[in-house]
């Protein structure tokens, strides 16, 4: 994240970017990367145990979709080893038991089945199953067509320039030519502060008004 610029003893300035469309991102700021920086309230406590790691689902949905494809991942190879089974066989018949007990106790729908599941596991299989296919996904970058809601606002240039400008007061934003956009029609997911007039326009009105902010065209 960037820090604001220093200008003289009294004041520190923040600066901006103008794309041309108007789209306000705080300059040289450091995005985060992948989710274990996103979600961090949760990406140190979840390896624990099982229960740590329900837990930390019941916080952070995405995580929560992540173990459901465990799940269903796993639930799906139960059945393929049921379908294989043709044998009559003593032990293919011990082996077909076990298996749809197995299936018996997990719902089709991960919604129902998949927290009960993990809690079932002893610490081994967790460390052998889940661990390390959760410690990849926290190591990923997040899929923002279906995490997008549930990420910081403030985890983008553009949007902790959307968080600064919400705390100025109205006439703060007029002065400088900042309007805020949250959502530009109806479903839409744009969410952003955008400046309305020049840029020179803007810095001379921040300047002259003693707000610490200064804007770049890129």
């Amino acid at each position: 994240m960037s820090k604001p610029k220093k200008i003289d003893s009294q004041e520190f300035v923040t600066e901006f970017d103008v794309n041309e469309s108007g789209t306000l991102s705080i300059s040289n700021f450091s995005e985060l990367e992948i989710r274990s920086e996103f979600y961090e309230s949760v990406a140190d406590s979840w390896s624990e145990s099982p229960s740590a790691l329900a837990e930390a689902m019941d916080e952070c949905p995405p995580l929560a979709w992540a173990v459901h494809d465990i799940y269903n991942e796993i639930r799906e190879e139960i059945e393929f080893d049921l379908r294989a089974i043709t044998s009559e066989f003593r032990i293919q018949k011990m082996r077909k038991k076990s298996l749809t007990s197995r299936l018996k106790f997990m719902p089709e729908e991960p919604e129902e089945g998949a927290e009960a599941w993990l809690l079932s596991l002893t610490s081994s299989e967790f460390e052998d199953h889940v661990l390390p296919v959760i410690e990849r996904w926290f190591e990923g970058s997040p899929q923002w067509n279906s995490e997008e809601e549930y990420l910081p606002r403030d985890s983008t240039a553009q949007g902790a320039a959307l968080e600064f400008f919400h705390g100025l007061n109205g006439e703060e934003l007029d002065v400088l030519g900042v309007v805020i956009v949250e959502g530009d029609h109806p479903g839409s997911t744009y969410y952003a502060a955008e400046l309305t007039v020049d840029v020179d326009a803007a810095n001379k009105a921040a300047l002259q008004s003693k707000i610490p902010v200064r804007f770049n065209r890129i």
